[in-house]
Protein backbone atom coordinates (compact mmCIF):
# COMPACT_ATOMS: atom_id res chain seq x y z
CA UNK A 1 0.00 0.00 0.00
CA UNK A 2 1.83 3.21 -0.82
CA UNK A 3 2.38 6.33 0.89
CA UNK A 4 1.16 9.95 0.65
CA UNK A 5 4.55 12.29 0.63
CA UNK A 6 5.50 14.77 2.65
CA UNK A 7 3.87 18.30 2.45
CA UNK A 8 5.51 20.01 -1.19
CA UNK A 9 6.73 23.64 -1.00
CA UNK A 10 6.28 23.81 -5.15
CA UNK A 11 2.29 23.51 -4.28
CA UNK A 12 3.00 26.87 -1.54
CA UNK A 13 5.08 28.77 -3.92
CA UNK A 14 2.29 29.52 -6.92
CA UNK A 15 -0.63 29.94 -4.56
CA UNK A 16 0.36 32.08 -1.40
CA UNK A 17 -0.75 35.25 -1.78
CA UNK A 18 -4.14 33.59 -2.05
CA UNK A 19 -3.98 32.07 1.64
CA UNK A 20 -5.80 34.42 4.57
CA UNK A 21 -3.21 35.32 6.64
CA UNK A 22 -4.71 32.47 9.44
CA UNK A 23 -4.01 30.06 6.96
CA UNK A 24 -0.52 31.25 6.02
CA UNK A 25 0.26 31.37 10.03
CA UNK A 26 -0.78 27.90 10.26
CA UNK A 27 1.37 25.98 7.26
CA UNK A 28 4.24 28.35 8.33
CA UNK A 29 3.53 26.77 12.23
CA UNK A 30 3.07 23.10 10.92
CA UNK A 31 6.58 23.43 8.55
CA UNK A 32 6.19 23.16 4.77
CA UNK A 33 8.26 19.82 5.14
CA UNK A 34 6.74 18.23 8.09
CA UNK A 35 5.01 14.64 7.77
CA UNK A 36 1.42 14.45 8.53
CA UNK A 37 0.56 12.56 11.93
CA UNK A 38 -1.49 9.46 12.42
CA UNK A 39 -4.98 10.75 12.71
CA UNK A 40 -5.62 9.26 16.24
CA UNK A 41 -3.65 12.38 17.40
CA UNK A 42 -6.07 14.67 16.34
CA UNK A 43 -9.63 13.27 16.37
CA UNK A 44 -12.30 15.13 15.16
CA UNK A 45 -16.02 15.42 16.34
CA UNK A 46 -18.27 12.76 14.97
CA UNK A 47 -20.75 13.88 12.71
CA UNK A 48 -22.07 12.89 9.22
CA UNK A 49 -19.16 13.40 6.59
CA UNK A 50 -16.21 13.45 9.45
CA UNK A 51 -14.10 11.15 7.17
CA UNK A 52 -14.61 13.59 4.06
CA UNK A 53 -12.90 15.80 6.20
CA UNK A 54 -10.22 13.42 7.50
CA UNK A 55 -9.69 12.35 3.08
CA UNK A 56 -9.42 15.70 1.74
CA UNK A 57 -8.20 17.67 4.38
CA UNK A 58 -4.85 15.72 5.03
CA UNK A 59 -4.06 15.90 1.36
CA UNK A 60 -1.62 18.98 2.82
CA UNK A 61 -1.86 19.12 6.18
CA UNK A 62 -2.10 16.82 9.02
CA UNK A 63 -5.26 17.40 11.44
CA UNK A 64 -3.25 19.62 13.63
CA UNK A 65 -4.30 22.46 11.32
CA UNK A 66 -8.23 21.62 11.64
CA UNK A 67 -8.20 21.35 15.26
CA UNK A 68 -6.20 24.42 15.85
CA UNK A 69 -8.71 26.53 13.70
CA UNK A 70 -11.85 25.43 15.51
CA UNK A 71 -13.92 27.96 16.67
CA UNK A 72 -14.46 30.05 13.09
CA UNK A 73 -17.32 31.38 11.73
CA UNK A 74 -19.10 29.90 8.57
CA UNK A 75 -17.71 32.58 6.48
CA UNK A 76 -13.69 31.73 7.75
CA UNK A 77 -14.11 28.04 6.35
CA UNK A 78 -15.12 28.79 3.37
CA UNK A 79 -12.11 31.11 2.85
CA UNK A 80 -9.94 28.03 4.09
CA UNK A 81 -11.65 25.86 1.74
CA UNK A 82 -10.89 28.24 -1.11
CA UNK A 83 -7.34 28.19 -0.16
CA UNK A 84 -7.21 24.41 -0.38
CA UNK A 85 -8.96 24.59 -3.83
CA UNK A 86 -6.17 27.02 -4.37
CA UNK A 87 -3.52 24.13 -3.05
CA UNK A 88 -5.02 21.93 -5.97
CA UNK A 89 -7.16 19.98 -3.86
CA UNK A 90 -9.70 19.04 -6.17
CA UNK A 91 -13.35 18.87 -4.99
CA UNK A 92 -16.85 18.72 -6.29
CA UNK A 93 -19.91 21.20 -5.64
CA UNK A 94 -21.04 18.48 -3.46
CA UNK A 95 -17.93 17.35 -1.40
CA UNK A 96 -17.16 21.17 -0.76
CA UNK A 97 -20.45 21.79 0.57
CA UNK A 98 -20.39 18.63 2.97
CA UNK A 99 -17.09 19.47 4.32
CA UNK A 100 -18.26 23.20 4.77
CA UNK A 101 -21.26 21.92 6.97
CA UNK A 102 -19.42 19.29 8.93
CA UNK A 103 -16.95 22.37 9.82
CA UNK A 104 -19.23 24.98 10.16
CA UNK A 105 -21.53 22.76 12.57
CA UNK A 106 -18.80 20.76 14.61
CA UNK A 107 -15.54 23.05 14.08
CA UNK A 108 -17.17 26.72 13.94
CA UNK A 109 -17.99 29.35 16.59
CA UNK A 110 -21.33 27.43 17.90
CA UNK A 111 -20.06 24.05 17.45
CA UNK A 112 -22.88 21.36 17.57
CA UNK A 113 -22.80 18.47 20.57
CA UNK A 114 -20.64 15.91 18.68
CA UNK A 115 -23.09 12.62 16.89
CA UNK A 116 -22.90 8.83 17.40
CA UNK A 117 -21.96 7.90 14.22
CA UNK A 118 -23.98 5.18 13.30
CA UNK A 119 -21.85 2.35 11.42
CA UNK A 120 -23.27 0.35 8.89
CA UNK A 121 -24.76 -3.18 10.05
CA UNK A 122 -22.91 -6.47 9.03
CA UNK A 123 -25.54 -7.37 6.47
CA UNK A 124 -25.77 -3.91 4.76
CA UNK A 125 -23.03 -4.33 2.21
CA UNK A 126 -20.00 -1.16 2.02
CA UNK A 127 -19.29 0.01 -1.74
CA UNK A 128 -16.01 -0.52 -1.71
CA UNK A 129 -15.68 1.88 -5.21
CA UNK A 130 -17.60 5.04 -2.99
CA UNK A 131 -15.11 4.65 -0.28
CA UNK A 132 -12.19 4.82 -2.56
CA UNK A 133 -13.60 8.08 -4.09
CA UNK A 134 -14.31 9.86 -1.18
CA UNK A 135 -10.82 9.16 0.73
CA UNK A 136 -7.97 7.79 -1.61
CA UNK A 137 -8.91 10.17 -5.39
CA UNK A 138 -7.41 13.26 -3.77
CA UNK A 139 -4.08 12.29 -3.44
CA UNK A 140 -4.04 8.55 -5.48
CA UNK A 141 -6.42 10.31 -8.56
CA UNK A 142 -9.35 8.82 -9.75
CA UNK A 143 -7.40 6.01 -12.07
CA UNK A 144 -5.70 4.94 -8.73
CA UNK A 145 -2.07 6.34 -10.90
CA UNK A 146 -0.83 8.85 -8.42
CA UNK A 147 1.27 11.97 -9.06
CA UNK A 148 4.62 11.49 -10.63
CA UNK A 149 6.99 12.02 -8.19
CA UNK A 150 4.34 13.24 -5.57
CA UNK A 151 1.60 10.29 -4.74
CA UNK A 152 2.43 6.93 -5.46
CA UNK A 153 -0.23 4.61 -7.70
CA UNK A 154 -2.30 2.43 -6.20
CA UNK A 155 -3.06 0.82 -9.65
CA UNK A 156 -1.01 -2.38 -10.74
CA UNK A 157 0.36 -2.60 -7.25
CA UNK A 158 1.68 -5.59 -5.68
CA UNK A 159 1.81 -4.21 -2.46
CA UNK A 160 -2.22 -4.91 -2.05
CA UNK A 161 -0.82 -8.45 -2.34
CA UNK A 162 1.54 -8.82 -0.23
CA UNK A 163 -0.51 -10.70 2.27
CA UNK A 164 -4.12 -11.41 3.39
CA UNK A 165 -4.08 -8.15 6.31
CA UNK A 166 -0.93 -6.24 5.03
CA UNK A 167 -3.27 -3.55 3.39
CA UNK A 168 -5.69 -3.29 6.29
CA UNK A 169 -2.42 -2.11 8.35
CA UNK A 170 -1.63 0.28 6.81
CA UNK A 171 -4.46 1.54 6.44
CA UNK A 172 -5.32 1.46 10.29
CA UNK A 173 -1.87 2.27 11.09
CA UNK A 174 -0.33 4.28 8.26
CA UNK A 175 3.03 3.42 6.99
CA UNK A 176 6.53 6.07 7.11
CA UNK A 177 9.03 6.02 5.14
CA UNK A 178 10.79 5.22 1.61
CA UNK A 179 9.49 2.63 -0.83
CA UNK A 180 9.22 2.01 -4.63
CA UNK A 181 6.45 1.18 -6.66
CA UNK A 182 6.89 -0.19 -10.17
CA UNK A 183 10.19 1.11 -10.21
CA UNK A 184 9.71 4.49 -9.10
CA UNK A 185 10.91 6.24 -5.24
CA UNK A 186 8.35 7.77 -2.77
CA UNK A 187 9.44 9.09 0.08
CA UNK A 188 6.42 10.37 2.82
CA UNK A 189 3.69 9.12 5.25
CA UNK A 190 0.78 7.98 4.28
CA UNK A 191 -1.63 8.38 7.43
CA UNK A 192 -3.92 6.52 9.49
CA UNK A 193 -7.68 5.90 8.13
CA UNK A 194 -7.88 4.38 11.25
CA UNK A 195 -11.41 6.53 11.57
CA UNK A 196 -13.06 3.95 8.82
CA UNK A 197 -15.08 1.43 9.96
CA UNK A 198 -14.21 -2.06 9.87
CA UNK A 199 -16.40 -2.34 6.50
CA UNK A 200 -15.75 0.06 5.08
CA UNK A 201 -11.81 -0.82 5.50
CA UNK A 202 -12.69 -4.29 4.30
CA UNK A 203 -14.45 -3.15 1.03
CA UNK A 204 -11.98 -0.47 -0.17
CA UNK A 205 -9.36 -2.95 -0.10
CA UNK A 206 -11.59 -5.77 -1.94
CA UNK A 207 -12.09 -2.86 -4.17
CA UNK A 208 -8.90 -2.74 -5.54
CA UNK A 209 -7.55 -5.64 -5.52
CA UNK A 210 -10.26 -6.18 -8.11
CA UNK A 211 -10.05 -3.01 -10.05
CA UNK A 212 -7.34 -0.65 -12.09
CA UNK A 213 -5.15 -3.68 -13.27
CA UNK A 214 -4.54 -4.73 -9.53
CA UNK A 215 -6.66 -8.28 -10.57
CA UNK A 216 -3.91 -9.16 -12.44
CA UNK A 217 -1.69 -9.98 -9.64
CA UNK A 218 -4.09 -11.46 -7.87
CA UNK A 219 -3.32 -15.10 -6.58
CA UNK A 220 -4.98 -18.03 -4.80
CA UNK A 221 -3.10 -17.65 -1.75
CA UNK A 222 -4.67 -14.23 -0.90
CA UNK A 223 -8.04 -14.50 0.65
CA UNK A 224 -10.37 -11.73 0.41
CA UNK A 225 -10.66 -9.39 3.51
CA UNK A 226 -13.85 -9.49 6.04
CA UNK A 227 -14.59 -6.67 8.06
CA UNK A 228 -14.18 -9.57 11.38
CA UNK A 229 -10.63 -9.72 10.04
CA UNK A 230 -10.11 -5.41 10.41
CA UNK A 231 -11.57 -5.50 13.41
CA UNK A 232 -9.35 -7.93 15.10
CA UNK A 233 -6.07 -6.36 13.40
CA UNK A 234 -7.23 -3.05 15.71
CA UNK A 235 -6.10 -4.86 18.14
CA UNK A 236 -2.64 -5.19 16.74
CA UNK A 237 -1.48 -1.62 16.16
CA UNK A 238 1.66 -0.65 14.72
CA UNK A 239 3.36 2.28 14.42
CA UNK A 240 4.29 3.58 10.71
CA UNK A 241 7.93 2.77 10.80
CA UNK A 242 6.36 -0.81 11.62
CA UNK A 243 4.50 -1.33 9.19
CA UNK A 244 7.01 -0.30 6.92
CA UNK A 245 9.14 -3.34 7.79
CA UNK A 246 6.67 -5.65 7.35
CA UNK A 247 6.51 -4.10 3.97
CA UNK A 248 9.80 -5.18 4.01
CA UNK A 249 9.66 -8.12 4.97
CA UNK A 250 7.30 -9.90 3.14
CA UNK A 251 8.71 -8.50 -0.06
Amino acid sequence: MPLAPARSRRRISHVTSRLTTLALAAYVALGAASFPLRAAEFDLPKGPNRALVYAKCRTCHDLQYVVESKGLTADAWDGLLDDMEGFGVELTADERQKIHTYLSTYMGDKPAPAETVVTAQADTPVDGGAVFSENCTSCHQNDARGIEETFPPLAENRDLFLSDTFPAKVLLNGMSGTITVNGNSFEGEMPSFAHLSDAEIAAVINYLRSHFGNNAAAHPGISRITADTVAALRNQEMDPTQVLALRASLK
